[in-house]
Formats: structure tokens, sequence, C-alpha cells
């Protein structure tokens, strides 16, 4: 059986994979690039790699996410680490590390600091971006900062993480990025594959998804030097509210960012 029969057969197809999921399933299985993809897809696979691709097919059909079955993500270009227990950072996000990246472009040796950090990605990705740039990131989860700190060795980037409930014990800086849990308790637009499988501290966030966004607003300030700025990821239908909270905090010059799909995705506000 080839490559393409063999994505073109029913229990393949039942998995639902995208495009850009087949081509990290042939990567992480075979280790073919997407050229070789091309090339070999008309060639016949041996056994073993016949197996091993029904098997994450198989998985990925009861829900699990791919990162979690190969434990890796794409992100920024990077390749990272993920295990259950860690949230996988979404591609939306990259836009927040552009715009954070652009705000600090005229400024030499910032201090950034990413809350929620997760896998590292956005702290991660900041640094790749402005490697003169001191980066720091924290999680509430000892199993995210953990992640993240691997990532950080295997990339051989000097990040320093640790593990922190939003601010708690940590110094000033000029920019702040953070991708908190937004996400309202029974959300039905939630994908199974999410509500089952990824942390729900890292997803939820009390009954209307701000629970952690009003904290993070209020507490954000006094871990910013004068005119430094806080991004921060929020769902496609809180902009309004994001921006009230915002005012009501004392922040300034306060806007919102479109993600990928043309969406509001990520606010920006400054401290006066």
């Amino acid at each position: 059986m080839t490559l393409e029969e063999l994505f073109q057969s029913e229990s393949i197809r039942a998995a639902g994979w995208t495009c850009s999921e087949r081509q990290m399933v042939c990567f992480e299985v075979m280790g073919w690039s997407l050229n070789e993809q091309v090339l070999f897809a008309n060639q016949d696979l041996d056994l073993s790699m016949l197996r091993n691709i029904r098997a994450v097919a198989k998985r990925a059909q009861a829900g699990e996410p791919l990162s979690y079955i190969f434990g890796v993500v794409y992100f920024d270009e990077l390749r990272l680490s993920v295990e259950p227990g860690v949230l996988i950072p979404r591609l939306d996000t990259e836009v927040l590390v552009e715009a954070a990246e652009n705000w600090i472009a005229a400024i030499q040796n910032p201090r950034l600091h990413d809350v929620c950090t997760g896998n590292g990605a956005v702290a991660l990705a900041l640094k790749i971006r402005r490697p003169d740039a001191i980066v720091s990131g924290s999680d509430l989860m000892d199993v995210a900062v953990e992640c993240a700190r691997q990532n950080a060795d295997d990339l051989n980037l000097e990040v320093a993480f640790s593990q922190s409930d939003l601010f708690e014990g940590l110094g000033q800086f000029d920019l702040v990025t953070a991708n908190p849990p937004y996400i309202a308790l029974g959300d039905s637009e939630i994908d199974a594959s999410v509500s089952e499988h990824e942390p729900h501290s890292a997803i939820y966030a009390g009954y209307d998804g701000l629970e952690v966004m009003r904290r993070l607003l209020r507490d954000a300030k006094g871990h910013l030097k004068s005119g430094g700025v806080l991004f921060v990821e929020h769902g496609y239908r809180q902009a309004k509210v994001v921006r009230a909270l915002a005012l009501e905090h004392g922040w300034a010059d306060i806007e919102t960012i479109l993600d990928l799909a043309g969406r509001d995705r990520v606010a920006r506000m400054q401290k006066p």
C-alpha cells in the first residue's frame, strides 16, 4: 500500500486529519520531509510504517491530540516538546509573539516576561527573535515549568522559567505577555479533544472565562516599568469586556490585535 492509498483508506480518513496534520504524522513516524512525502507518495510502505500510522490514527480517532501522541508541537518555526498536563500552543498565539516583538523593536536589551507560559513557546520564540532580550517565563503548574525548561535546554536558549501564581515573587519588566486561561466553564464550542485531554487549569477560568484575566489586569502594572506594555491573548468575543476591565484598572493606549482569521485575539495596553 502506498502513502496516498493509506491516507485515502477509511480507517485513516476517520481520524479527520488536516493537511498539516498528515504532514506531521509522516515526519514524526517516518522522518519524511514535505518534499519526500510528495516524492514517495506512490511508493509502497513497509509493514512497520503502516502499523505505526494506523496506531496513531486509532489514538487520534479517540480524540487524543497529535501533539500529545508524538510529544511535540510546532510553534513559530520551533519544534517544542509538550506533554499531557501542559497546554498545546496554538498557531493564533504567534500573533502575540509578533506584536510583542514589534513593540520592543527600539528597546535595547529589553526585559520580557511571559505569564502562564505553558511549555514556554512564547518566551522561547521571543528569545529567538530578540537574542539580546532578557527573557523569563512562569506558570502555576510545575509540569509546565519543567517542560518549558527542557525546551530551553534543547534549544540552548538562556530563558529562566519559574513556578509562580501569575506575578508572585517576580520583578519588573519592559514588557509582559500572557496567554491565560479564558474559556468559560460549560462553553459548548470547545472541542472534545481539548476538554477531555488538555489541562483544565490552562483552559477554563470561571463561569465567564475572565477569572484569571481580572487578576492579571489588576496585578500586571505593578510588574511593569513606567510606559511598559502588557500583551494578553483573549477569546475572540472578549475584546470589549477585556477593554472595559483594562480601563477599570487604569491602563492606557488600549488596542485590539486580530488573529490570522481576522478575529479579535490580543489586547495591548500600556502602563501610564
